[in-house]
């Protein structure tokens, strides 16, 4: 009786999920401030649909790293979570490449590796993918947490700089995990290794975050729409809208699809060998 009561206790107090995790997570503190969202018209590889306007951010915690496979397999057994892949939902099956070709594949889900195989547990610092955007929202909740907007994911990722890349100008693929088949600009190719690669094999930002370009898109809270040019504060998205927005790019994207300002719709319930998520701390 006693231990029903400090269950619904926990519950009431938005506490029960973080105190049964057991999980480390490593957090990036995110100052507030005020940055340029979108990309100057000059910028290489830009499109319309990133309007530069001002947006001011309130403090808050990122997680350092992507969720890996091992963190979210702590979830799914604490829980027994049924993801949208394992119960069939939406899609018939992941979305896996074979060469430049999309193919869904049936049984992928958050086990998999890129080509729907199976992990070893030695892969388990690797991003967990084949998640839908309702599997990283119920890890995140699980966690206390939330996916983070896209605005605190472009602020985070950019780290106070201006330019397409945290890294400046260019971005190499001995600084992110991308097909450097496709570099960006014309600078010079790199290598193309067509896998996740384990989170934090790279140089972080200047505010310690890892992975921000490259290995695996993100799930964003918001729904997709075209930008306000007005100056907001703690932008949330906007309502109802058929897609939500991923960002970064991954392991088989160009150097253009990682630039800071680059944003895509994607399909909630979609799951891809290329797409998973970080959090973000309410704290």
């Amino acid at each position: 009786m006693i231990k029903n009561l400090l269950i619904l206790a926990f519950i009431s107090l938005g506490l029960f999920a973080t105190a049964q995790t057991n999980l480390t997570i490593e957090w990036a503190d995110i100052p507030a401030g005020t940055f340029t969202m979108g990309s100057p018209k000059s910028e290489a590889g830009r499109s319309d649909e990133e309007t530069q306007h001002q947006v001011t951010l309130s403090t808050f915690k990122m997680s350092k790293y992507e969720i890996t496979v091992g963190q979210y397999k702590a979830f799914v057994d604490a829980t027994g979570y049924v993801t949208n892949a394992d119960e069939g939902t939406g899609f018939k099956g992941s979305a896996i490449l074979i060469g430049r070709r999309v193919k869904l594949k049936k049984g992928s889900n958050w086990k998999c590796d890129m080509k729907g195989n199976l992990r070893p547990e030695t892969e388990y610092n690797h991003p967990v993918i084949h998640v839908s955007w309702y599997d990283a929202k119920a890890f995140a909740e699980w966690m206390g947490c939330r996916l983070p907007t896209e605005a605190e994911w472009e602020y985070a990722c950019r780290a106070g700089t201006t330019t397409p890349f945290n890294t400046g100008t260019n971005l190499t693929t001995s600084q992110a995990n991308y097909n450097g088949n496709y570099p960006y600009n014309e600078n010079a190719k790199g290598e193309y290794r067509e896998k996740t690669l384990p989170v934090g094999s790279f140089s972080p930002n200047a505010w310690g975050l890892y992975d921000m370009h490259g290995n695996v898109w993100e799930w964003c809270s918001d729904y997709y729409a075209d930008y306000s040019a007005e100056a907001q504060t703690n932008p949330k998205g906007p309502s109802l809208q058929p897609g939500r927005l991923i960002r970064g790019a991954g392991w088989s994207g160009s150097a253009q699809f990682c630039r800071s300002a680059h944003r895509l719709a994607f399909d909630p319930i979609q799951r891809c060998s290329w797409l998973g998520f970080r959090i973000v701390s309410p704290e």
